[in-house]
């Protein structure tokens, strides 16, 4: 194996590298969520037209979903550390922008920066975290990555809710919070050095050593066996559950506006309260998800995911019924939706595939819930208790897709084996 270099062999604390590299997450939940509210400000404020609000808020979208298409190529082919640096930055910059902009286009050319930005980051940074852990806590740091996109969608709400009476500078907080952060972030991330992983894999590559990280590195050997099986299972898994997640979390206000005559304010009141106990709850998965109890709180969770979405359709929809609807399957998600993925995703691809797997996975799971966002509305017009069952049908097919890849065992670990040569994995095959 090709020998590091001093600074290579750097020590660094894996739960430092997941609490600088996860608030991606951060940023990512706060951006998606303050977006939405900043933009209605904005609408009073200067001025902004209903279908320049549409654009803004598709653009953010698709901008992350293009994003992580992107920076999950980079990361691979030019290393972690480049890449997460100058995403970090383009956030503050776009963010930035956003705050001072008042004319359309330039709050447009922010908010896209921004978008794509946090998609390039997401899967170098949980690249990195990955391959900073061990066996032994790598499931704990990734799970604590998503639950900072929690808190950032908690900083989101409660910086909207003390400065939203303020016009104009109630969004330029919301935008500046997101820039602050990002250049604090951009300098703590300063302190982390490139992967190990990545460079012992770069060098064997560059070497001509025939190891499974250093010949794996072509898109298309996502779609050859053996990485075609996880990667297939993954995409429809990840894809699958998220579909509910966005569009019941997109539209559960206007749900509770127009079915269960429910005040957005009111509601919105409920569904704050929600996200400490949703950190609670991943907290706890924390403790479990490095265990051999994984699957099973896997299943557990995806068990309240889809009995979740019925609980409206059987008990009638009102405020409780939605509250205890999305408390139901925002606590199953935990054992079964991202946080689960991103430990799976991370574990199905070897070191130089690893975050462009990732990054081509997010972005589908991003992009087919935001194309089926618009006739929402007409749909729940039309059977509310329909659109429930079918969001329920799609989660459990989801679970189920990802219970049965698992337990197939066609999805191995590949930090345990990715620097065996090839043609000995070939004849063990």
């Amino acid at each position: 194996m090709t020998e590091l270099s001093a600074p290579q062999r750097r020590a660094v604390n894996p739960w430092w590298v997941g609490w600088v590299a996860g608030m991606a997450s951060f940023v990512d939940g706060a951006a998606l969520v303050g977006t939405g509210l900043a933009l209605v400000i904005y609408q009073q404020t200067i001025g902004l037209k209903p279908e320049e609000i549409g654009l803004l808020t598709s653009v953010l979208t698709f901008g992350v979903a293009v994003g992580a298409i992107i920076g999950g190529r980079l990361g691979d082919r030019f290393g972690r550390r480049r890449v997460f640096i100058t995403t970090m930055l383009l956030i503050a910059v776009g963010a930035t922008t956003a705050t001072f902009g008042t004319q359309f286009p330039v709050i447009f050319a922010g908010i896209a920066l921004m978008g794509i930005a946090i998609g390039a980051d997401i899967p170098v940074s949980l690249s990195t975290i990955a391959e900073a852990a061990t066996d032994e806590n790598r499931g704990k740091i990734l799970v604590l990555s998503n639950l900072l996109a929690g808190v950032g969608i908690g900083a989101a709400v409660l910086v909207a809710t003390f400065t939203g009476g303020m016009g104009r500078a109630g969004a330029q907080a919301i935008f500046g919070m997101i820039a602050v952060v990002a250049v604090l972030v951009l300098v703590l991330r300063l302190s982390i050095p490139e992967s190990a992983s990545w460079i012992q894999a770069r060098n064997e590559r560059r070497s001509g050593i025939h190891t499974i990280r250093a010949e794996r590195t072509r898109f298309r050997d996502l779609v050859k066996p053996p990485l075609r099986f996880p990667f297939l299972v993954l995409a429809a898994f990840f894809t699958l559950v998220s579909i509910p997640i966005t569009l019941v979390s997109s539209y559960a206000a206007y749900i509770a506006a127009n079915f269960a005559g429910v005040p957005v304010s009111q509601f919105s009141v409920f569904i704050l309260l929600l996200v400490p106990l949703a950190i609670i709850v991943q907290y706890l998965f924390m403790r479990v998800v490095d265990t051999r109890f994984r699957l099973t709180f896997f299943l557990i969770g995806g068990v309240m995911f889809v009995a979740a979405y019925l609980i409206p359709v059987v008990f009638g929809v009102s405020l409780i019924t939605l509250v205890a609807m999305i408390l139901t399957s925002g606590f199953g998600t935990v054992f079964c939706g991202e946080p689960i993925f991103r430990v799976w995703v991370n574990e199905a691809f070897p070191t130089l595939l690893r975050s462009t797997g990732q990054g081509v996975i997010f972005s589908g799971a991003r992009l087919v819930p935001a194309l089926l966002l618009a006739p929402i509305p007409v749909l729940l017009t039309t059977s509310l208790p329909g659109f429930l069952i079918v969001m329920s049908v799609l989660a459990a097919v989801g679970v189920g897709i990802g219970w049965w890849g698992v337990r197939s065992g066609r999805m191995i670990n590949e930090f345990d084996h990715e620097t065996e040569p090839v043609d000995e994995t070939a004849v063990s095959a």
